[in-house]
């Protein structure tokens, strides 16, 4: 708990004279471990209606006011994406690039897929392991995946446990570049049955987010996917990533195979006949380059796109331009625009702040930041004022609230801490003047602009409570990297450029003491040196309780403390944006799976299309 007594007593003024409760599209429930609805059902505006309560979500003023009238799904014909850019690679182990993870999804089933209500579907599993069915034991280390008979690669041959033990030995491998192991590490052994359906997998400890993290995933994450042992086991784990595995070659086991890639220009994935589940409805998907999204909006008005994807949220005010569309607006679950204090002097960063080590500034920031004007003016009311890192997600605190814009109260806290007005309108105290840098993206990119329009309005608002904030912006190369800004912390305070889905691991990569970026580990997301030892502790307690009651306990109590201690500034929910023609039918994006969770499904509806 924070120790400092005024901002105890500013903490409990500030939450009794205000109550302001942003609005939700997640409701929060208790429920056993590993039951089949792991994850809840979010929200998503289409065509300008909320699928939930009309409270939950707002609405764009000038877009279609209903969806078409549900029609019987017919099979056949193309889809035409327009994708922001052109893939990485299609290795799942070598990418985290969200345009890779689309492709990928539509190329592999999963082991589990999270769909887009929220729940899990078994795919290449025949069921999902759990304490009732005996796939996990009691002391919650051992996990047995029981897999599906007569499942095919897409070039014909089997997959089954091997590749399952393939993977874990190849994403494990001191000499593989993987860009995540999470959940891989805590393997201690797999074991494969002798007719090759079951794999044994012994974890080194209780781990609460194997499933998560390993076993169950959607289009937002790499997890519950594999590779394909015969068409790898011969090459060694370092040379797999120059071996053309991924770019001129690929083989998958999902609802399409790959046909062709033009680089620059397109990919193109067909039916894959190999497939062992329902569909796929469409016979091909063209996935088209496009990186301007104006010219994507563009080409879906004039019928050259039937579907554009992953537009920038500075899009909202184009939407409208196009006829005879279907707008998908879905949060991001765990994807929140948060600004971050350095709470270490960055010239001497054994040393604390000499500003935001004063917890009353932290709150006084947070107090005199309009957030509310940021979601209305610049994202339009589509989406919500950020409270903690899991907003939308099952895994939210229902009982926290966005700290309100006060600029009255945030006064009085400066005032109360010492912090005293100057001749010139910036407060100082025993000779430290109230004034620090504050860092985002430099580029002329949407998402830099919207980036900076926020920072302005940032700016504006600190100055009208005595506080002044120079802006020292960089490239976005700049800032992120292994030697960038943020891993350095050479910075006051931070825009954290996160627009990635998460659940309980995002909090222990932003808060936990040993996430904090080193220069012998600068991967640590903790930027802001935060060190609170009860957190740790909670953090290491939640990772290992296999009750999920007690788990949710656990971590609302670890998002009680960081909204108390304030290290960081939630601004507002990320948003996917995705609009199609009025004949593309089943899409069905969630706050957690996002829209690439179910490809098979997709479908055109031939006499929309002719209309």
């Amino acid at each position: 708990m924070c120790s400092h007594p005024r901002m105890r007593a500013a903490v409990a003024s500030a939450r009794k004279e205000h109550r302001v409760v942003a609005s939700r599209c997640w409701t929060r429930v208790i429920f056993p471990l590993l039951c089949l609805t792991l994850i809840l059902p979010g929200c998503t505006v289409r065509g300008g209606t909320a699928t939930t309560s009309p409270e939950a979500t707002a609405t764009i003023n000038a877009v279609p006011s209903a969806d078409p009238t549900p029609a019987t799904p017919e099979t056949g014909g193309s889809l035409i994406i327009a994708i922001p850019e052109e893939p990485d690679t299609l290795n799942f182990t070598l990418t985290d690039q969200r345009a890779a993870r689309w492709v990928i999804s539509s190329l592999n089933a999963r082991l589990i897929r999270v769909r887009g209500d929220g729940t899990l579907e078994p795919q290449l599993l025949g069921d999902i392991p759990t304490l009732e069915n005996g796939g996990i034991t009691e002391d919650g280390r051992v996990y047995t995946l029981r897999f599906r008979e007569g499942l095919r690669w897409s070039d014909g041959e089997p997959l089954d446990a091997r590749d399952f033990q393939f993977t874990w030995h190849t994403i494990t491998n001191p000499a593989y570049p993987a860009v995540d192991r999470s959940g891989w590490e805590q393997i201690e052994s797999v074991e494969v049955s002798t007719d090759f359906l079951t794999a044994t997998v012994r974890l080194r400890e209780p781990s609460a987010s194997f499933l998560e993290t390993v076993l169950a995933g959607s289009g937002a994450n790499s997890a519950g996917l594999l590779l394909p042992a015969h068409a790898l086991e011969d090459t060694a784990p370092q040379d797999i990533p120059n071996s053309g595995f991924g770019k001129e070659t690929y083989v998958g086991s999902g609802p399409f195979r790959l046909d062709r890639w033009t680089e620059g220009e397109q990919l193109v994935v067909e039916r894959n006949e190999h497939f062992v589940g329902p569909g796929p409805l469409l016979e091909r998907i063209v996935l088209r380059f496009v990186s301007d999204p104006r010219q994507a909006i563009t080409y879906l008005t004039t019928g050259e796109v039937d579907l554009a994807v992953d537009l920038p949220e500075t899009a909202l005010p184009d939407l409208a331009q196009a006829p005879n569309a279907s707008y998908l607006l879905t949060p991001r679950g765990g994807a929140v625009a948060s600004y971050a204090f350095n709470l270490n002097d960055p010239d001497a960063l054994d040393q604390p702040h000499p500003i935001f080590s004063d917890p009353a500034v932290r709150l006084a920031i947070a107090l005199g930041f309009d957030r509310n004007r940021i979601v209305k003016e610049l994202l339009f009311d589509q989406t919500t004022v950020g409270i903690t890192p899991l907003d939308h997600t099952p895994w939210q605190d229902p009982s926290l609230t966005a700290y309100p814009f006060d600029p009255v109260q945030a006064a009085r806290v400066l005032d109360a801490a010492g912090w005293t007005v100057q001749p010139d309108g910036i407060r100082a105290r025993d000779g430290v003047r109230l004034s620090f840098t504050h860092t985002t993206t430099l580029g002329e990119d949407p998402d830099s602009v919207l980036r900076r329009q926020i920072q302005e309005a940032f700016i504006e608002d600190m100055r009208a409570i005595g506080i002044e904030v120079q802006p020292y912006n960089y490239p976005l190369v700049q800032i992120e990297g292994p030697r960038g800004v943020r891993a350095t912390r050479r910075f006051d305070m931070i825009d954290l450029i996160d627009e990635r889905r998460g659940g309980p691991e995002k909090l222990v990569r932003l808060f936990a003491s040993d996430a904090i970026p080193t220069a012998a580990d600068p991967t640590g997301g903790n930027a802001m040196g935060y060190v609170n030892s009860d957190v740790d502790q909670l953090l290491v307690a939640q990772a290992r309780e296999l009750d999920h009651t007690e788990r949710s306990r656990l971590i609302d109590r670890v998002q009680r403390q960081v909204h108390e201690d304030v290290p960081l500034i939630p601004i507002y929910a990320h948003l996917e944006i995705d609009v199609s023609r009025r004949y593309v039918q089943g899409l069905d994006p969630g706050p957690v799976a996002g829209l690439w969770w179910n490809p098979e499904e997709w479908w055109v509806n031939r006499s929309e299309a002719i209309d």
